[in-house]
């Protein structure tokens, strides 16, 4: 008996396209991609969910099969966000996905990547909005991109040894990037905490193993949670 491909899910992100094939309700390999175009002829007349950060033409899904997420969208969760036209699709799949793997908790997303983006929604099915900040390598090129003497650490920050007080520039620098965001993050997960006690924390993103073992609460490393949110979504189309 064939096996059954049911939808494509489409993540694509700041720095990548990724794939994943739903087959039979089971999540296959993610592909790299360097073209959409590419990605749309290979599945051609095969049901296509895409979450995108970039603005994407409805015509390039000709199709007919192809649904872009928006805050229009269909979903199994309510939105309260003052702007949800401003809301970016990854970050609502991830909510999206939070909820199913998790539905009767109050859940908070954390996206290591470009950006971080902090987004909570809780056992109510509830999403409530978040934050966005600067993502690691962002902070260190800024740093370095608006003075005139700091360096660029960003492509040799891991040979750096730091703790929290640094003794040279460089693990100044490192320090002030990454132990920035662990105090960021938990500094969000103790405000938080004062009205949801038992709040999950669900990291994920590029950048998300290089914190795990830093932040102090419980930890689901969600590599697919967009993936997770993507499919939830076509299926309650």
């Amino acid at each position: 008996m064939n096996n059954k491909l049911e939808v494509i899910l489409i993540d694509i992100g700041n720095s990548s396209i990724k794939t994943t094939e739903v087959i039979d309700g089971e999540f296959q390999e993610t592909v790299i991609w360097d073209q959409l175009d590419s990605v749309l002829t290979k599945y051609e007349g095969v049901p296509i969910m895409i979450s995108s950060v970039k603005k994407i033409d409805s015509d390039l899904l000709n199709n007919g099969v192809g649904k872009i997420l928006d805050y229009k969208t269909k979903m199994p969760i309510k939105i309260d966000y003052d702007t949800p036209e401003t809301l970016g699709a990854d970050r609502i799949a991830a909510a999206v996905g939070a909820n199913e793997l998790f539905p009767d908790q109050d859940n908070l997303v954390i996206d290591l990547g470009t950006c971080i983006t902090m987004d909570l929604v809780d056992r109510n099915q509830v999403f409530h909005g978040g934050i966005i900040s600067p993502g690691l390598t962002m902070r260190m090129k800024a740093m370095a991109g608006y003075t005139d003497q700091l360096p660029d650490i960003s492509e040799e920050w891991r040979q750096i040894n730091s703790g929290e007080l640094g003794k040279t520039t460089k693990e100044c620098l490192f320090s002030g990037s990454y132990h920035g965001i662990v105090h960021e993050i938990n500094g969000v997960l103790r405000t938080l905490e004062r009205d949801f006690t038992s709040l999950n924390m669900i990291l994920t993103g590029g950048d998300a193993h290089f914190f795990e073992s830093n932040l102090k609460a419980h930890i689901f490393a969600g590599s697919k949670i967009v993936q997770t949110g993507l499919y939830s979504i076509w299926k309650f189309q």
